[in-house]
């Protein structure tokens, strides 16, 4: 199986949106990505919005509501594991309709290691989805899910 290398995997393609709007969306995605990284519950509460139906999807399995649950399960998180390395953005891809953006990428990673138990949940890259609002302060995000990155041959393809 071969694994793709970071410089193959980071670049960004818009779709719609004006300059103004495709800067604060890249903005508010690598502020979404370290706020991750660190298990910031402080500056998410900046970039997300906290309506209490939003809700997001962990790599985990599992569905999480509104900030309350972000901060749960980042406080479960916290003490289990050391960041070896900051993310890596990834592919991403932005679409922009109105006031409404999605922002897709894969290949993003980050390096982590388990304190006290095994890897059992480590992928190298994962994918992240994000859906923002544009609101009367600024852009917000509604909506995440992350998943595990395949590598290697998709399994629809022998072209590979």
């Amino acid at each position: 199986m071969e694994r793709a290398t970071l410089d193959e995997k980071v670049s960004v393609t818009f779709d719609g949106g004006t300059q103004e709007d495709r800067d604060a969306l890249l903005k508010l995605h690598h502020a979404f990505l370290a706020a991750n990284d660190d298990l910031d519950y402080d500056a998410l509460t900046r970039i997300w919005d906290s309506t209490e139906t939003n809700r997001h999807f962990n790599t985990n399995g599992f569905t999480y509501e509104n900030l309350a649950d972000w901060e749960n399960i980042w406080n479960f998180y916290r003490p289990q594991y050391r960041l070896l390395s900051k993310y890596s953005p990834g592919r991403l891809h932005v679409i922009v309709r109105g006031g409404m953006a999605c922002l897709s990428a894969d290949y993003v990673s980050r390096h982590k290691q388990w304190i006290g138990h095994s890897e059992e949940h480590n992928p190298p890259f994962y994918r992240a989805t994000q859906v923002a609002v544009r609101t009367g302060d600024g852009w917000k995000v509604v909506h995440a899910h992350f998943s595990v990155q395949g590598e290697g041959n998709r399994p629809d393809r022998t072209d590979q």
